[in-house]
């Protein structure tokens, strides 16, 4: 179980990066702050379903890419 949290942490940021948002672009953009978007990116598991849904609409991605063991930071995708 701990590592399937670490793919959601390593993929959600990794995703934010990608697409060139900050911690707070990204807090601005979920109407939330900085400081509880920074703790989902720590802490996947106080993460919502509802709230990674909103986060993988604004990066652009499935949900189940936060699942996967896959770091698109690295990819040439």
């Amino acid at each position: 179980m701990k590592e399937k949290l670490n793919y959601i942490s390593n993929n959600i940021k990794s995703y934010r990066v990608r697409n060139g948002y900050s911690q707070e672009k990204m807090a601005e953009l979920l109407g939330i702050s900085r400081a509880t978007y920074c703790d989902y990116e720590v802490n996947p598991q106080k993460v919502k379903v509802e709230m990674l849904k909103r986060i993988s609409d604004i990066l652009n991605c499935e949900l189940s890419d936060f699942f996967i063991e896959f770091n698109v930071t690295n990819s040439n995708a």
